[in-house]
Formats: structure tokens, sequence, C-alpha cells
């Protein structure tokens, strides 16, 4: 009995040993894992917990606006609503939920098809698409190489890669594919995970997914709870006037892979708006500014709930331009009119009278004081997000309203190049003011060529061969000049240069010359230079082609009787302190060594224009500032009407500015681009709100002058 309970003891106190034990162990254990936790690891579990609860936000900072010369506002900034996707440890599951419900709310398609994108064979015989992930585009159920679609561009047969690393985007070639080789590549991604991979997403950073979402959207996402999606209110840029001076302050668009990965370290992240075009583009690091930040509390969903603390963004700098805004809404009004009137003119219309330009400039210190390029584009459409469509109606609109005119493309002057031959001649000796040749409207001396006035102009001098744009005269100047001197004297006025305006895209045109053959055609007969293609060249026709900025540089040479000034469009930037960062000066961009005399005897010529008898005095018999000016018919292709220019400057006896009016196929440019002339410089000189200032010739009827604030 005793040895029975004694066992029992035994086995009791056994099993209370070994579940001591048992329970010290796992106390020490769970004290070695809490120390380890609470000491070892505490900081970094701390640091997670933190991040699951608090939040860093970046805060936009308005980029700057632009102001005219005399103060008012052009572009600024609004808040808008910007729907932006933070990662909260969603599964690859809950994260294409959340995807396919924005694409229906947004309006924005889950998958995007590109067609015929257009990419170069490296070195390595490689191609690295630029959106991903790749998607399903056959439709068969798996992503493999049958969702790629790889057409050589010059021969147009289909290309099938040796690799294809889905993931990365890579296509790897066999020798048969040279490096340098362009090809056309079809294949779908998915719009929402290109956003957050390819453009550099980071780790609980908002990225962006659409931007200027209006408020009935932004309910929407709101009632659906969203995991991960959150709304910020951020500026958008605001062009005011619309379409107005567009090609002078460009667009701005979200930032690519390759701009984000070049100016990362500048405090750009991914969705953020950069210049692309135009000084919205030159001025980039003006107009940035310096992000803010927030320290914000967030929920299970990502969803702020409340701000722990805040670093305010610095806007970016004010840019002033020598625009003066009133000039430029005159000339832009005035152009498209005219291109209206000329394509439904009853009675000699010019359908194809589509696209123009305008320059206007400050002959004393080269300010650009208006600058017009039809057709335009309206650059808010950029700053909210441009569809699919939108930008191919823009990108394949055969009349290029992206394309600055003014400074990106190249024609012909015609007759308005008239003035080099005229000064060549004079400063070379072949002739002066007081001789005299008979036109009886055809030019025999090398081969047959017309006056375009039937029956020529009769006898005529220098003046009255600028005056009525005589052809005739200037074939003979031309003949006796050579081409070798009709160059000589282009150039030393600036022609075939780029001006340096700060505006991105200009041309440098092309003076007709030996040179200029030789270098363009293959053929050793197409090189030769013929003495007919001096008479066209003396007329401003064949291989001239210039922009019609390089035109007004020119004309404001004749005005100032030898330099012209660099034009500049920018007159100062002031950043957020008010303190200038940045002042233009006045600079002297060419002189030419011409006597005073000649340039008299020209600018009396010019003057002829719009006195009795000139090209243009039906446009201007009583217009009451005295102007000097030169119409210009530019032929380009005989079976299409030819472009018109004008071109003028004023006061004649103390110019002040430079006018320059250009329209393609448009006929004759007096009775085109002059009425276009006219409104600016009724507008520049007040006219419009005088109408008794007289008509007596005052070069000082209320002028703007040209130092105007």
């Amino acid at each position: 009995m005793v040895s029975t309970k004694n066992k029992n003891l035994r086995r009791i106190e056994k099993r209370l040993y070994i579940m001591t034990w048992l329970l010290l162990f796992i106390f020490l254990f769970l004290s070695s894992g809490l120390f380890v936790l609470q000491v070892v690891k505490g900081s970094d579990y701390e640091k997670m917990a933190e991040e699951n609860r608090i939040r860093i936000i970046p805060v936009t900072a308005p980029r700057g606006i632009f102001k005219d010369r005399n103060g008012r506002i052009l572009v600024n900034n609004k808040p808008s609503f910007t729907v932006s996707y933070t990662n909260v440890k969603s599964t690859e599951k809950e994260q294409d939920e959340v995807f396919k419900e924005l694409s229906e709310i947004l309006n924005m398609p889950l998958i995007t098809h590109v067609v015929n994108e257009k990419y170069t064979v490296n070195e390595k015989n490689e191609v690295v698409l630029d959106k991903l992930p790749i998607m399903d585009t056959n439709s068969d159920g798996k992503i493999d190489e049958k969702d790629i679609k790889i057409v050589d561009e010059e021969s147009g047969n289909n290309i099938v890669p040796i690799k294809i690393e889905l993931a990365k985007g890579k296509l790897y070639f066999d020798s048969n594919v040279k490096p340098g080789s362009n090809l056309l590549i079809s294949y779908s991604f998915n719009t929402f995970k290109n956003k957050i991979r390819d453009l550099g997403y980071k780790k609980y950073m908002p990225v962006r997914l659409k931007t200027n979402v209006d408020f009935e959207t932004v309910a929407k996402i709101e009632e659906k709870r969203l995991p991960g999606v959150v709304i910020e209110v951020e500026p958008i840029r605001n062009y005011i006037y619309g379409s107005e001076a567009a090609h002078i302050f460009g667009y701005v668009g979200e930032i690519s892979k390759n701009e984000l990965e070049a100016l990362k370290d500048k405090g750009y992240r991914a969705g953020d708006l950069v210049g692309k075009m135009g000084l919205e583009k030159v001025l980039e690091p003006y107009l940035k500014g310096t992000n803010g930040g927030k320290q914000v509390e967030v929920n299970a969903f990502g969803k702020p709930i409340k701000v722990l603390g805040e670093i305010p963004p610095v806007a970016g700098d004010t840019v002033v331009l020598t625009i003066d805004s009133e000039l430029q809404r005159v000339a832009e009004k005035a152009l498209q009119d005219q291109l209206l009137k000329l394509q439904t003119d009853k009675i000699k219309p010019f359908p194809n009278a589509k696209r123009g330009a305008v320059v206007v400039l400050n002959v004393k210190t080269g300010e650009v004081l208006a600058m017009a390029s039809v057709p335009s584009f309206d650059p808010n459409m950029f700053a909210r997000g441009l569809t699919a469509k939108e930008w191919e109606d823009l990108s394949n609109n055969p009349l290029k309203p992206l394309v600055n005119i003014a400074i990106s493309e190249t024609y012909p002057p015609g007759s308005v190049f008239k003035m080099i031959t005229a000064i060549a001649a004079l400063e070379n000796n072949i002739t002066n003011e007081k001789e005299t040749i008979y036109d009886r409207g055809v030019y025999w001396t090398i081969l047959p060529k017309k006056d375009w006035k039937p029956g020529g102009h009769g006898v005529v001098n220098m003046i009255k061969a600028i005056a009525e744009s005589c052809n005739i005269y200037f074939f003979e100047m031309g003949r006796r000049l050579g081409i070798d001197l009709i160059e000589k004297y282009a150039k030393m006025f600036g022609l075939g240069q780029i001006t340096g305006i700060e505006l991105p895209g200009e041309k440098a045109g092309v003076v007709a010359s030996r040179e200029y053959k030789e270098k363009t055609f293959k053929k050793a007969e197409d090189k030769i230079w013929y003495p007919a293609e001096t008479l066209d060249a003396a007329i401003g026709q064949g291989y001239h082609q210039y922009t019609p900025l390089q035109i007004a540089t020119y004309v404001s040479a004749i005005a100032n009787e030898g330099y012209w000034m660099r034009p500049h469009i920018i007159k100062s930037i002031v950043d957020a302190d008010g303190r200038t960062v940045f002042e233009s000066k006045a600079e002297i961009a060419g002189k030419v060594n011409v006597s005073k005399k000649t340039f008299e005897i020209v600018k009396q010529g010019m003057r002829g224009v719009v006195s009795p008898g000139g090209t243009a005095y039906g446009v201007f018999s009583n217009f009451p500032i005295p102007i000097a000016a030169k119409t210009g018919t530019a032929q380009w292709d005989l079976k299409k009407a030819p472009h018109g220019w004008f071109v003028a400057f004023a006061p004649f006896d103390d110019p002040e500015i430079a006018v320059v009016v250009f329209i393609e196929q448009a006929g004759s440019g007096g009775s085109t681009g002059g009425p276009v002339a006219r409104a600016i410089l009724e507008e520049y000189f007040h006219l419009n709100s005088n109408a008794n200032a007289g008509d007596n010739g005052d070069s000082n009827v209320n002028q703007r002058g040209p130092l105007q604030p």
C-alpha cells in the first residue's frame, strides 16, 4: 500500500519536474524572442510599424507663371484633383481588381495597344520595349512571343527574335538583323502597371494615374474605398488665353522614363509634368519650383487621416516676356481672319491659304513683341492629359499645328529679298540711283523671263524698281552681280543662319549658292551652277529658304541702317522671393559694312511701296504713320499658288518696329499680308483708339515707344 503511494508520488514529482523545465524553457524562449523583438530588432520593427502608419506624401510646387511685358498674367496654375496609387501590400490579384475598377471610373484603358512603334536595334542586336508589362495580344490565354509582332521598316518583312525576356521587355535578334536597323513593333501593355513600374515606382510613394479629374469621378472613387488609391489636390497648368501664343509657351506633359532617370536627383517623381516644347521646355529649371511634403497618418487602405507635419512647396520663378499680349492677340486674330477671307473669297479664292506666321520686332532692342503661327493648338489639352485620339489628330494633321512656322519652317522669300540685290548692286558700283532700265515685260539676256506685270513697268530706276517690285530690273542686277556677290550680301545680313532666339527648333535656312548645289546634289551635271539660276536668286526665288524670323532681323538691319539686334523673347526672370535671377540685355547680333547713302536709296524704294504706284499703296493709302515696306510673291510650285510675304518697318524716319507677315499659298503679299500688318501697326500706334489723330504723317501719335514697361 505504501509502496504504491510512493510510486505515485515519484511519478507526480517527475511530471512536475518535467513540466517545470518545460515551462522554464518556454519562458526562456519567449523571453529571448521578446528580447530580439524589443532590443535587437526593436528599431527595425518600430520603423516598419511607423511605415505602415505614417507616410511622407510629396506636395507638388506650382510651376512658375508667365507674364507679358506689361505685367499681364498669361500662364498660371489652377488646383485640380489627381488620382494616385500607393502601395498598401496588396496581392497581385487585389491590385488587378483595383486597376480594373479604376479603368472604368477614370475611362482609361486597362490594356494599351501599341501599333508599329519604331525601335532601332542596338549594337548588341537587342531592342528594349518602352512599355511593360507585356499583355496577351492574341487572346490565347498566355503571354509569349506570339503577342509581339515585329516588322523590318525597310523591307516590310516579319522578323522573329531568337529570344525574348518578357519580364524585361528585351528582344534578341540573330546576325541577319543588323545593328541600326529600324523595326516596327506592335504589342500590348498594362496601362496602370506600366505607370507604377516603368516610371520609377517606389514603395509607399504615390504614383499619379490621372490628373485634372472632375469632382464626380473623385466621388465615385471615394465611394469605392479602393485600397491604395488616394486623391491629391495639385496645381495644373492653366494657359489663360488658350491657343494664344501657344508656340511661344509650348506645353507640359508627363515625365517620361528617360527624363525621370536624368532628373531623378532634382526632385522629380513619376507622373510629374515637365516642359516638352517652347519656353516650358527651355526654362524647365526655372519653372520647376521646389516640392514640399506632408507627413501624414494613414489607415489600412492608405488613406490619409491626419497631417502630422508639413514643409510648404516653393513656387517656380516668374518669367516676364517681351511679348505685348494685346499686340499678340491682334496679330493672331488678323492673321486668322485673313486666312479665312482668302479661302472663301468669291472672286479669287485661295483655298489652300491655311498656314501663316507673323513676327513683330522692336528694331532698337531685338525684343519680340508678337510672334504668331497659324494653325495653333490649345496647350491646356496637354496639361490635362491628351487622349490617344487627340494626339493622333494633332500629330497627323497635315497642317502641322504643333510646328512654329515663324522659326521652324523655311520658304523662298520672293521679292522681299530684292533689297539685298539692290544693296549689293549699289555697294559694288554696278549701278546707281540715277541709272534707268526700260522694262518691256520680258527679259531676254540669258533666257526669256517674264515680269509679273504684263507689258512691264516702262522706265525704272532703283527706287521705282523696289516700289513696284520690277523683276526685269533685278534680273539685270543679278546678271551683273553674279551669284557669289548675291550670296555674300545675303550672309552679311544674317540670312541662312539661326538668329539665336531662346525658342527650340529654329532652322537656319539656305542661301542660294554654288556651294549649296555642290553639297546637295549627287550627279555632276546637277552640281553645276547655271546663269539662269542667278536671275532667280536675284529676286528671292530658286534655292533661297528662310524663316519669317530671319526675314524680320534682315528688315530690322535695313531699318537700323546697318545693324540688327539679337531677337529675344525673355525679358526677365524673378524668383519666389522677388529677386531678379535673369534679365535680358539688348545685344547687337550683326553689322554690315554698307554706306548710309545706299540705305537711304533702298529705304526710299521701300517708302515707295506704300506710296502712289507702289505694290501696297491700296492697303496703306490713308495710313497716318509714315512706313517703309516690301511685298513678296514667292513661287515654289508651278501647280500651286505662290506664298505671300509682306514686310514693313515704322515710323520711317525713326524706326521702332519691324513687322513680317507670311501666308502660304496666298498669292500677292501686298493684298494678303498687307492688311494683317496694317492691323498690327494700328494696334502698336494706338490708332484705333485715336481716330482724331489726323493723317498728316506725324510719327509721334501716342506711340508705345521701344521700351514700354
